[in-house]
């Protein structure tokens, strides 16, 4: 049965209702009951997964199984975090290889990254940076952003460059702009390139390498994420490989016993039958304030595509959402008012780690306010009727919980796209928007 199919044997008003829709992991705990979707609802989207083999292929693409068709590839970056993997291991030895050399020489770092070299690793700064070691990152290429840099002594500094094909103008350009290139002797490559960042003139030594088949926007699992790995060690990393690896374990279970699969289908019923165009992604805990940013990424860059996969024929049904977000403490007095009144809903995420900060309890107290409302109110300029809400609870904030946290995001938007039958891993627009940009500076 074709997806457009499967959408008019159900009505949207059939699906209103309380579920029990709940899940626990090793970190997270995940609440759907608030998105009032009823489980007869769940269960109809799960039966259709079940139908066309979900799990399977789920378990086809941690296998390595060329499900990148349009690219020809298989998908990589689950293999950084599978323990049983040559690549988890391998990976790691590299990365304390090179985090050991650059520590020898360097305590303050430069990293030249952007989309999912930049988005990634800042999160995981946000998030552990530490003492240890100064990070600096710059994304962009607009000298504005690095004119800080200019006048600092740049011998003192670590200098890498992440860029899977070491080609990205805004990274390079940034970098040449800052150094004139004269820092080649104390400047490392993260890439999936290697020959293009020796050709540049990386010492080979000094190049730090990862599979071609982990897509930018997949590739936080590998040594892009070196500046993690370099204020934590190699256990800390482990932990975030692990909690990572948890979720994909969980994934890889039938329906209804996989809370990526289950939050997917939140989704698709909000996209296709309530017809949200917006997904708000609120975080409550200050060092995850740009988690929105990085999932705004990951999802609108799998998501945003119009062809199904198989078939080359556009889609007659909407895919993808306009994802985002904020820190929950400043959005509440800046756009809560239209979350709380507004006639335009979106599927909304409340993301926080359990504490007793006021972060937290504000968490609590604004979920309480949308599912509540003030049903009783008179007076119709301060009435606010119920809202759709899903929370996700992370039990402490450390390497292990993140690790789930992006994971089940990135399962979460797998799943979506084969409901779709769209390829997730290909971004054909991204590179003709490259392409038409080198041919200006050209």
């Amino acid at each position: 049965m074709k997806f457009q199919d499967f959408l008019n044997n159900i009505a949207a008003e059939n699906i209103q209702g309380v579920s029990e829709r709940k899940f626990s992991t090793g970190s997270l705990s995940i609440d759907q009951s608030t998105a009032l979707i009823n489980e007869a609802t769940f269960s109809y989207f799960e039966n259709y997964a079940e139908k066309h083999n979900f799990t399977q292929k789920f378990q086809d693409l941690m296998s390595g199984v060329r499900l990148n068709n349009t690219e020809n590839r298989a998908v990589t970056h689950f293999k950084y975090r599978d323990p049983e993997s040559d690549l988890y291991s391998k990976s790691l030895d590299e990365m304390e290889v090179l985090a050991k050399l650059i520590k020898t020489n360097f305590n303050k770092i430069i990293i030249f990254g952007i989309g999912g070299s930049y988005l990634g690793p800042k999160l995981m700064h946000d998030v552990f940076s530490n003492n240890e070691i100064q990070i600096n990152f710059v994304t962009g290429s607009d000298p504005a952003e690095f004119e800080k840099f200019k006048n600092l002594d740049l011998s003192e500094y670590g200098l890498v460059i992440a860029s899977k094909s070491f080609s990205t103008l805004e990274t390079l350009g940034s970098y040449e702009e800052i150094t004139k290139n004269k820092y080649l002797n104390n400047t490392y490559a993260v890439t999936a390139s290697r020959q293009a960042a020796i050709d540049y003139g990386i010492n080979s030594n000094n190049i730090l390498g990862f599979d071609l088949g982990t897509g930018g926007r997949f590739s936080i699992w590998t040594g892009i994420n070196i500046g993690f790995f370099l204020s934590n060690g190699r256990t800390a990393f482990e932990k975030f490989l692990s909690g990572a690896n948890s979720i994909d374990i969980l994934s890889s279970k039938k329906p209804g016993l996989n809370p990526a699969l289950s939050l997917a289908i939140q989704d698709i019923v909000f996209s296709n039958l309530l017809n949200f165009d917006t997904t708000l992604i609120l975080n409550y805990d200050y060092k995850l304030r740009n988690f929105y940013a990085y999932a705004q990424q990951l999802e609108m860059e799998s998501l945003g595509k119009s062809v199904d996969r198989d078939t080359n024929e556009l889609l007659d049904f909407n895919t993808g959402s306009i994802i985002w977000g904020g820190y929950g403490p400043q959005a509440q007095h800046s756009f809560f008012q239209h979350l709380f009144q507004g006639n335009r809903e979106t599927n909304s995420y409340f993301i926080a780690s359990k504490n007793d900060d006021l972060n937290f309890k504000q968490f609590k107290g604004q979920t309480k306010s949308l599912r509540d409302g003030t049903i009783d109110e008179s007076d119709p300029h301060k009435k606010v009727l119920p809202k759709r809400y899903t929370t996700i609870l992370l039990k402490s904030l450390s390497p292990g919980s993140l690790g789930e946290l992006i994971a089940i995001w990135e399962n979460k938007t797998i799943f979506m796209s084969m409901f779709w039958n769209i390829n997730p891993f290909d971004q054909w627009g991204v590179e003709l928007g490259k392409l038409n940009t080198k041919k200006e500076i050209e």
